[in-house]
């Protein structure tokens, strides 16, 4: 299929604690989709367990953020981004961190993933960060894709060997 993106009416908003159920539904199909197909040792189960827990403490944290995607009333996507202060290794800055992103299938090639990684992005410049950094599997070229046309670009590779 052609890189082709249709923009439909999506509106990116903070999401609230009555968003939660929906959120750990999308987390849980990123989990599935993702981290599933690309990580053996990742628990896909851990967003159904822990889901709730995590985004009440993210929606609680004044150095965290959770988007949502909104079609109507139905959540079609999320983004979870962070603040935290650099290493003692670096200069003393904060950036930011996309930590998950996720558009249900249905919405994709809307341009809800550019419009959630852009409010992002805002975010962390009003915030001040010096950088916004996320991390993809190298195996997801269309995360890899979609990181790039929003601007980010490759620092580093992070290499894994397996030891079973």
């Amino acid at each position: 299929m052609p890189n082709v993106c249709i923009v439909i009416d999506i509106d990116i908003d903070i999401a609230l604690p009555p968003d939660i159920d929906a959120l750990i539904e999308l987390e849980s199909a990123l989990f599935a989709e993702d981290a599933g197909q690309h990580d053996p040792l990742a628990d896909t189960t851990w967003p159904q367990r822990e889901g709730r827990q995590d985004f009440e403490t993210l929606m609680a944290s004044p150095d965290a953020e959770v988007f949502a995607a909104r079609r109507g009333d139905v959540i079609v996507g999320l983004l979870v981004g962070y603040a935290t202060k650099s290493s003692p290794t670096r200069q003393p800055v904060e950036f930011a961190i996309l930590r998950s992103l996720y558009v249900a299938p249905e919405a994709r090639r809307t341009g809800a993933a550019t419009m959630l990684t852009d409010r992002f992005v805002e975010w962390a410049r009003d915030r001040g960060c010096a950088e916004v950094h996320v991390d993809h599997y190298a195996a997801n070229e269309a995360a890899g894709a979609l990181y790039e046309r929003s601007g980010f670009e490759r620092r580093s590779v992070s290499r894994v060997l397996r030891l079973d």
